[in-house]
């Protein structure tokens, strides 16, 4: 059962990984332009709760103004109407765009990563200790 939950937190800490790599280099290839935030989109989340998607403008290079609705959302404002942030953007495909901040970068690809390796680890653990208390009965 130990090597189960092992297997599943490696698999959690590699998409994980996986995630991060793929958000690495975004960032590292990504053009950036001044955006606004133009509206807050609220959604049922789970349970029922509101969940609210920062929804931003932005142009550019070549002038186009983008809108688009962040993948990322939270039970509460994170940022306001109006507020100017900067916005990071695949050049050959803007609309593949994101906010330049922490939550809508990092915190996904961060939680899920360390969440797999402390689910792998202690199961790992737990494993170690099982055969080690059953070594020390016989």
């Amino acid at each position: 059962m130990g090597s189960v939950f092992i297997g599943v937190g490696s698999l959690i800490a590699l998409a994980g990984l996986i995630w991060l790599i793929r958000t690495i280099v975004f960032v590292s290839g990504a053009a950036e332009a001044p955006g606004q935030i133009t509206a807050m989109e609220r959604s049922s989340g789970s349970k029922g709760r509101s969940m609210y998607h920062p929804v931003f403008a932005f142009k550019d290079a070549a002038g186009i103004v983008h809108t688009q609705r962040s993948s990322i959302g939270s039970s509460s404002f994170s940022f306001e109407v109006g507020e100017n942030v900067t916005i990071l953007y695949d050049s050959t495909a803007p609309k593949h765009s994101k906010i330049k901040s922490f939550e809508s970068l990092w915190l996904g690809p961060l939680f899920m990563s360390g969440f797999g390796l402390l689910f792998g680890g202690f199961a790992s653990f737990w494993l170690f200790m099982w055969i080690r208390g059953s070594r020390l009965l016989q």
